[in-house]
């Protein structure tokens, strides 16, 4: 069973000690990079590096990732008001396979989440006109939903800026089971390879 860390704040030193050389689920497009993809050895080189430093790599974070951060809060409020909900925060959620992690935007009720993304105006209006969620945040809501063994994840596009009409854009995705395998073998395949290259490095 997956353990639900709760009582740590995300993004506080105590947070990056429990994720240290831990895959979390914005490595899930990563993971699925298979063979020898640069996406795939970056994070391989990222987590040997904390691993043998006992350091968090410090990741880079642009100003649409700031922007995100800062708007979080008052999307997940937005999220509670429009579907009439409580969503807890947690610190994160361990796998049952050691060096997997999942730190979800919200956890509801038993069987639930929520991942938000803030986007900028333009971008916020296309995913909506389409309802196209990129491939990237799909795999990331599946990494979601099997690290937690939880049945389903609302991917919410939030948009402050928005004063005519909503403001925010929900998906419900439910276990898509194919992926979830995927993702678990390649973790496994991936954890091994990490696993070896420390002990290559003396770890």
């Amino acid at each position: 069973m997956p353990e639900i860390i709760r009582g740590i704040e995300q993004g506080s030193p105590e947070w990056f000690v429990l994720c240290l050389g831990s895959a979390g689920g914005s490595s899930a497009p990563a993971l699925l990079a298979k063979g020898q993809g640069k996406m795939r050895q970056t994070l391989l080189y990222k987590l040997a590096g904390e691993i043998l430093t006992g350091k968090k790599t410090d990741g880079y974070q642009s100003d649409d990732m700031r922007r995100g951060n800062f708007y979080e809060p008052e999307a997940r409020i937005y999220y509670e008001f429009l579907r009439n909900v409580d969503v807890e925060t947690v610190a994160l959620v361990k796998s049952n396979i050691d060096g997997i992690h999942v730190s979800p935007d919200g956890l509801i009720g038993t069987d639930g989440g929520i991942e938000i993304k803030t986007q900028q105006p333009h971008v916020y209006v296309e995913t909506k006109d389409t309802e196209k969620v990129d491939i990237g945040y799909v795999r990331q809501c599946q990494h979601f939903l099997w690290v937690s063994e939880r049945q389903w994840i609302d991917f919410c596009a939030y948009c402050p800026e928005i004063i005519h009409g909503e403001k925010m854009w929900i998906k419900r995705f439910e276990r898509d089971e194919k992926m979830i395998t995927e993702l678990r073998e390649q973790a496994e395949k991936f954890l091994t390879e990490l696993n070896e290259l420390v002990k290559r490095m003396g770890g």
